[in-house]
């Protein structure tokens, strides 16, 4: 059941962009966040290196917070829409942990693939369920919050929300 633990960087992403993503892309952003997941584990599993889960919580956090600071960044100096193609980088930089999970851990009985599977399942899985929350969340934040009307602070949200995030799976390791 570890293995569904590795989907929860996926779900917590997720909540913070699911108001950036439209709705077409959300189910193919979610099948990435599987597919992501799932190679990840293989990758690990099958190169023989040795990565610290250390350095992979490091690399994550990183690129999170990069994310994040872009999305605010661009937010701040712009009144458009800020871009959203890093939302479909996230994926590959969220699988890192799996790549170690393959690399470093005893594998249940079962096939590779059949463990691979149920990772990518697990993520793709828990990322809809992310994206769903943050669009409920932000269908509730602008009668709330009137200026969550603005795209631009829409965007510039969702980037805290990915640094927040971030620190969230660091301390939850």
């Amino acid at each position: 059941m570890d293995f569904l633990l590795l989907g929860l960087d996926s779900l917590i992403a997720c909540i913070a962009i699911g108001p950036i993503v439209s709705r077409r892309s959300r189910l193919p952003l979610a099948a990435l966040f599987g597919v992501a997941d799932g190679v990840g584990f293989l990758i690990g599993a099958h190169l023989g290196w040795t990565i610290p889960s250390t350095v992979s919580d490091a690399l994550q956090t990183g690129i999170l917070i990069a994310l994040g600071l872009y999305l605010l960044i661009i937010a701040a100096f712009t009144t458009r829409v800020a871009a959203r193609w890093p939302v479909w980088i996230l994926p590959w930089a969220l699988s890192i942990d799996n790549l170690t999970y393959g690399l470093v851990d005893d594998h249940a009985p079962g096939s590779l693939l059949e463990q691979a599977g149920q990772q990518a399942l697990s993520s793709g899985l828990l990322a809809l369920v992310g994206l769903f929350i943050g669009v409920m969340v932000a269908a509730v934040l602008p009668r709330v919050l009137p200026v969550m009307q603005r795209p631009a602070v829409v965007s510039g949200v969702a980037g805290g929300a990915l640094i927040l995030g971030a620190g969230v799976m660091l301390l939850t390791g």
